[in-house]
């Protein structure tokens, strides 16, 4: 017998994307799925839709439960579903997005026939409106190693979203995830779901595959047109954040560091969108000063990270140092061997290249398959020695798979796109790379 799947679905005002939501559930080859739609006080003929797939849903042999409540946010719209729930796992789907035919399945049958794993997660892909997809690269993976994942969740390495979870109900209440629940109007609920989960260190088991499908034209909730839009935005973030860190059963001296790092991530998610907003420039100076005061009196590097510093970086490699720091991750001081730049015409590579040509880590050679064989030449493996370094520039993840493959049982370390920004970071800010957070 399959294990029962509650799934969970916040639905408010998305009269024209419901229904491709409802027939990817209707499509999952997992039979056994109990879906809970929370209808937030629609106005737009969302809740008619709802009603029109009624009896598809119940001949698909789902069992289905519709909640009707007075628009309240997300945050009481995912909780109204999860008090509701009888299922053995749990999952959470938005009701603009789509899931592909075996999200269910591939992970409540590995919880399935895995007892020592608490929870799962898959990967997602980007599309529009009409579920066609905008970019099959994936933007973040979760590391085979999921040690200290919650750290690594508030600096974005891994996936941020929550929709790509299926938890254990047995570890959710273990967490304390729904009675430790927030129901006040914020606009978002995503640090209420993974702060917990995380934090309680169950195993995980990740699927790099996607089986989610994220709507990235479905909401208005990142175009913003004023600076306060974006602190107003991200404020929210910041109350779940402590909202949860301070209700874990940690100790006092992990809780306060943990408040601290969801301070960081606040903080560079500013930086980050600060540009989307048309007077978002005037506020990066007064940004800067604050954030380097901050980051002086948490870390003390030496040198101190001055304001100017920041603005030439406009924060994009300086919370990468930071998470690195944070973590403790290293890298040689200087490469062992040569070092080869693969992907050198692409678009990455003209980006990134000029970052290296001052360091150590600058490409002894250029490789591309286009090359033209003078400047940047064709790949040639077999040339390869015991300690070189590729830096892999081209995005697609098939390109890096082929690559570490052709590669093994060979001395060669590969550094991907995400590896070879982090090592940027650590040439341009050394001073985080014995700094400690205080």
């Amino acid at each position: 017998m399959q294990s029962k799947v509650s799934m969970v679905v916040p639905c408010y005002n998305k009269v024209q994307m419901i229904g491709a939501m409802l027939e990817s559930v209707i499509g999952q080859i997992w039979d056994n799925i109990e879906l809970i739609l929370v209808n937030d006080g629609s106005t737009d003929g969302t809740r008619q839709i709802i009603s029109q797939y009624e009896p598809k849903i119940r001949i698909r042999g789902y069992e289905l439960i519709i909640v009707d409540q007075e628009n309240g946010g997300c945050c009481a719209a995912v909780y109204a579903g999860l008090i509701r729930v009888t299922g053995e796992y749990y999952c959470l789907v938005d009701c603009d997005d789509a899931i592909d035919p075996e999200y269910v399945s591939r992970m409540a049958g590995w919880l399935d026939t895995h007892s020592d794993y608490e929870w799962a997660a898959c990967s997602y892909k980007e599309c529009k409106d009409n579920q066609k997809t905008v970019s099959n690269t994936i933007i973040k993976n979760y590391p085979q190693d999921t040690s200290r994942l919650l750290e690594k969740w508030l600096f974005r390495v891994v996936i941020s979203t929550v929709w790509i979870y299926m938890a254990r109900v047995s570890y959710i209440k273990k967490c304390g995830m729904t009675e430790n629940w927030c129901v006040e109007n914020r606009k978002t609920y995503e640090p209420l779901v993974a702060i917990p989960l995380m934090a309680g260190k169950g195993k995980l088991k990740y699927f790099h595959e996607d089986l989610y499908q994220y709507n990235i034209f479905a909401s208005d909730l990142y175009k913003f047109y004023r600076y306060e839009d974006i602190t107003s935005f991200y404020n929210d973030f910041l109350y779940l954040y402590n909202w949860s860190i301070k209700r874990l059963t940690y100790q006092r001296t992990e809780k306060k560091r943990l408040l601290t790092l969801a301070r960081l991530s606040y903080i560079q998610e500013l930086f980050l969108h600060c540009p989307n907003a048309p007077d978002g420039v005037k506020h990066l100076e007064t940004l800067a000063v604050e954030t380097s005061q901050f980051l002086n009196t948490i870390f003390e590097p030496s040198p101190y990270i001055q304001p100017k510093t920041i603005l030439l970086d406009k924060g994009k490699y300086l919370f990468t140092a930071i998470m690195l720091s944070v973590l403790n991750i290293e890298f040689e001081e200087a490469p062992l061997g040569r070092v080869i730049g693969y992907g050198a015409l692409g678009r990455m590579a003209k980006r990134l290249l000029p970052c290296l040509n001052a360091t150590k880590w600058r490409p002894t050679e250029l490789w591309d398959k286009a090359g033209e064989g003078t400047d940047i030449l064709k790949p040639d493996f077999a040339s390869l020695a015991d300690k070189d370094t590729i830096l892999l520039f081209p995005i697609d993840r098939q390109i890096e798979e082929e690559i570490r493959e052709e590669l093994v049982g060979r001395n060669i370390r590969v550094f991907n796109l995400l590896e070879i920004t982090h090592l940027i970071s650590t040439l341009y800010y050394p001073q985080f790379k014995n700094a400690r957070l205080k």
